[in-house]
């Protein structure tokens, strides 16, 4: 529980901040879906690099992509991801919600480039 709460408020920080990111040719797509009433379009996913041994995420190795489309679903796609590990977020400011990918447990889920089939479902942030 810790590490999930860890890795929910490093959502802010990349949102806030420029992620850059290197060149690599993996990537990760899939889809967002915000709660009823709710649309997804601004929401920002997030490709986190994520690094076991501090419990943090690598700004340079991480990318964001923005989506843009109205509706309770959109989709997302982020290429150029290096090789290695990645906790994936959605987040929309302007509405209030957060989303990661999760295992069956419901645990926040490490991933690896290529990946498809990855959804998400955002809920309001508390």
């Amino acid at each position: 529980m810790q590490t999930k709460m860890t890795l929910l408020a490093l959502v802010a920080a990349f949102v806030l901040g420029a992620c850059g990111g290197g060149g690599g040719g993996g990537g990760f797509s899939g889809s967002v879906t915000a709660p009823s009433g709710a649309t997804v379009q601004g929401t920002e996913v997030v490709a986190c690099f994520y690094i076991a041994s501090t419990d943090d995420c690598d700004e340079a190795k991480s990318k964001t992509t923005t989506i843009n489309t109205a509706g309770r679903t959109g989709s997302f796609s982020i290429e150029g991801l290096v090789a290695g590990d990645y906790v994936i977020l959605a987040v929309n400011q302007a509405q209030g919600l957060i989303g990661i990918y999760v295992d069956s447990q419901g645990q926040p889920a490490l991933v690896k480039p290529p990946r498809s089939g990855i959804n998400i479902q955002m809920v309001a942030a508390q």
